[in-house]
């Protein structure tokens, strides 16, 4: 460590049951979300992901894709934008 102050951190996910996502206004709300979120997510003082990330994100809602991106285990030193690859 180099003695600055770095703050834990962790990302807060949706998960969309694919079921849901197969209705219309769940699809809607998801994708309003997904182009909304780091506007809102500043506006309450938490930190956005990249825009790479949201759209990774997108792209696996586009194709409902579903599951957790973790596959349950722990993951030290990776980018969000690595797990959504």
């Amino acid at each position: 460590m180099t003695g600055d102050y770095h703050p834990l951190s962790r990302p807060l996910f949706v998960y969309v049951n694919r079921k849901s996502l197969d209705k219309p206004y769940v699809e809607r709300f998801v994708n309003f979300y997904l182009r909304n979120a780091a506007k809102l997510v500043a506006e309450v003082g938490y930190v956005p992901l990249s825009e790479k990330a949201y759209e990774r994100v997108r792209e696996r809602v586009a194709k409902k894709k579903t599951g957790a991106v973790l596959g349950g285990k722990s993951a030290v030193g990776v980018t969000i934008e690595e797990l959504l690859r």
